[in-house]
C-alpha cells in the first residue's frame, strides 16, 4: 500500500512538471493569435481572394488567419448577432449600403481612422462613416449573350418585351444584396408607386428569383435564360477566365445602381490591431489587385487598375449620390415587394 502512494505521488508529480513546463513555454514562447473573419462565401471560398490574402497576411502577421462563412451579407449579420461574440469575431467583410444601418442597430463598431485614401471619386461618399470603410464597388445591370436577343434592351421599359418571358434571371432581394439593388434601382429610375407597378409586369417576364447572385447567374451561363442582373464585370471574367467574347453588359438609359462592399471592426473583438492590419493590407495596392483580380469588382484605390483589362471596362452613368437606406425602409420596400410577388399590389 505504501510503495502504491508512493507510486501515485510520483506520478502526480510528473505530471505537475510538465504541466508547469508547457505553461513556461507558452508564458515564453507566447500562443500565436488568430485573426478571425466573418466573410461570404464566394469571397473566402478557394475561388475568391479570401486565400491569397490569407497567405499574404500571414507572412508578416506571426498570427494565424481563419475565414467564417456566410452565404451571404445577410446571413452573417445573423451570425455575427447569435455567435460572433463567443466566436471572437475581428472583422466582417461584405456588408453593401443595405446592411450597415441594420448592422450599427445590432452592434457597436469600432472607428477606424484611415487617413486620407486616394479613391476614385465614386468612392468618396462612401467614406462618410467612421465605422465601416469600403474595399470595392461595381454598378449592376443586365447580362447578356450576343446574337440571342432580337432587341437589346435599352431602356427598363423594354424587359417587357415578349421576347423575355420567362427568360430573366433575378434575385430575390430579401436575400441576395444585387436582387435589393435591382429593387432600389426601379424606384429610384421610376419612383416609388410606378417601380410596383412595373414590377406586377416584369413577374411573368421573370424565370425566378434566386436567393444568391450566384445561383440566379447559373441559370444565366447554362443558357436557362437570356438576361441576368449582375455586374458590369462580369462581361470581363468570361473573356479572362473562360476566353470568351460574346458577354456583354447592357448600357441602359437610366442610371445603375453601384453597389460598395465595406468591412468592419466589431467592438468585441479579440486582436483588434490584427484586424486594423488586415483592413490595410486589403486596402494596400497588393491586396486591391487581390481583390479586383479574384472578385472582378472595381478597387476603391486609384491606380490599381491602370494597365490591367479592368481599365477597358466602360464608364456607366450611376445612380447620383451614396445613401445608406434605413433599416425600417428596406424592410417596408421588401414587404411591398414580397406582396407584388404573391400577387397582391398595395
Amino acid at each position: 500500500m505504501k510503495n502504491f502512494i508512493v507510486f501515485i505521488a510520483v506520478v502526480f508529480l510528473g505530471l505537475f512538471l510538465a504541466l508547469l513546463n508547457r505553461t513556461e513555454t507558452n508564458t515564453s514562447t507566447g500562443a500565436m493569435p488568430t485573426l478571425r473573419v466573418f466573410g461570404y462565401s464566394s469571397f473566402t471560398g478557394k475561388f475568391g481572394p479570401g486565400p491569397l490574402l490569407k497567405a499574404e497576411f500571414e507572412k508578416s502577421c506571426n498570427c494565424k488567419l481563419e475565414f467564417i462563412e456566410g452565404s451571404d451579407s445577410g446571413i452573417l449579420l445573423q451570425r455575427l448577432k447569435i455567435e460572433g461574440e463567443s466566436l471572437g469575431a475581428d472583422l466582417v467583410i461584405g456588408l453593401d449600403q443595405f446592411d450597415i444601418s441594420k448592422a450599427t442597430a445590432e452592434q457597436q463598431w469600432r472607428k477606424m481612422n484611415l487617413g486620407d485614401l486616394n479613391v476614385y471619386d465614386v468612392v468618396k461618399p462612401a467614406l462618410a462613416n467612421k465605422f465601416f470603410v469600403p474595399y470595392d464597388w461595381g454598378a449592376l445591370t443586365f447580362v447578356m449573350r450576343a446574337g440571342e436577343l432580337k432587341k437589346t434592351p435599352a431602356k427598363i421599359d423594354d424587359l417587357l418585351d415578349p421576347e423575355l418571358t420567362k427568360k430573366i434571371s433575378l434575385e430575390d432581394p430579401r436575400t441576395s444584396s444585387p436582387g435589393m439593388q435591382f429593387l432600389y434601382w426601379l424606384v429610384k429610375s421610376k419612383g416609388e408607386e410606378e417601380a410596383f407597378q412595373f414590377l406586377q409586369k416584369l413577374m411573368p417576364q421573370v424565370h425566378s428569383f434566386s436567393p444568391t447572385w450566384s445561383a440566379a447567374y447559373g441559370l444565366f451561363t447554362n443558357k436557362q435564360t437570356k438576361l441576368a442582373y449582375s455586374y458590369v464585370t462580369s462581361p470581363l471574367y468570361h473573356e479572362i477566365e473562360e476566353k470568351k467574347k460574346d458577354y456583354q453588359a447592357i448600357v441602359f438609359a437610366e442610371p445603375l445602381p453601384v453597389q460598395f462592399e465595406f468591412m468592419g471592426i466589431p467592438e468585441f473583438c479579440r486582436h483588434c490591431e490584427l484586424a486594423e492590419k488586415f483592413v490595410n493590407l486589403m486596402l494596400s495596392p497588393a491586396g486591391q489587385k487581390i481583390i479586383m483580380e479574384k472578385n472582378y469588382m472595381m478597387p476603391v484605390m486609384k491606380g490599381v487598375r491602370d494597365g490591367t483589362p479592368f481599365a477597358t471596362v466602360p464608364e456607366y452613368k450611376s445612380v447620383p449620390g451614396f445613401e445608406i437606406m434605413p433599416t425600417a425602409e428596406v424592410d417596408r420596400l421588401l414587404k411591398r415587394w414580397t406582396e407584388v410577388r404573391r400577387g397582391n399590389l398595395n
